[in-house]
């Protein structure tokens, strides 16, 4: 698995370079680094706004009482989706593309939590059955007795 992530980002940049060639080609060099550069400064926009103002509806949740966990997945793809296109290419403009519209971050969300939040069956209550004996620390050791700590005579059971 490890070696598929390495694999992906050593492949990304090259992919990144392809499609970029390949736009030039189309649409031409001029319109090609327009839309790059404007992607530049769109996350960057997007990084400066919308992560204020996630943070702001966060903290207005947590004063009303309520758990911010939609703002704050809210802010976590607006984030990524202002990384991606900081990222210069095409490829990661088109990534961060659907994190932007709040119905794909609202379904994503909901699939994340699906797989992240599992319930445990359970019966009842676990009880785990064990003997155990109290070890009390000898004199100079650590949380034993000394000149502040008496020594405790043993309880009878």
């Amino acid at each position: 698995m490890a070696w598929l992530v390495i694999l992906a980002v050593l492949a990304l940049p090259v992919a990144e370079i392809m499609v970029w060639i390949k736009s030039a080609e189309w649409i031409g060099a001029g319109p090609t680094i327009f839309v790059s550069v404007g992607a530049v400064l769109a996350g960057i926009h997007i990084l400066r706004r919308q992560g204020l103002a996630t943070l702001l509806d966060a903290r207005t949740r947590l004063e009303r009482g309520e758990m911010p966990v939609d703002a704050a997945f809210d802010g976590l793809c607006l984030a990524a989706a202002g990384f991606l296109l900081v990222l210069p290419g095409l490829l990661t403009d088109v990534m961060a593309l659907p994190l932007l519209i709040p119905a794909f971050r609202r379904v994503l969300r909901h699939w994340v939590l699906a797989r992240a939040v599992r319930p445990v069956p359970s019966s009842g209550p676990v009880v785990i059955e064990a003997e155990y004996t109290v070890v009390e620390p000898r004199p100079g050791e650590v949380g034993g007795p000394g000149p502040d700590r008496p020594v405790v005579p043993p309880r009878d059971p």
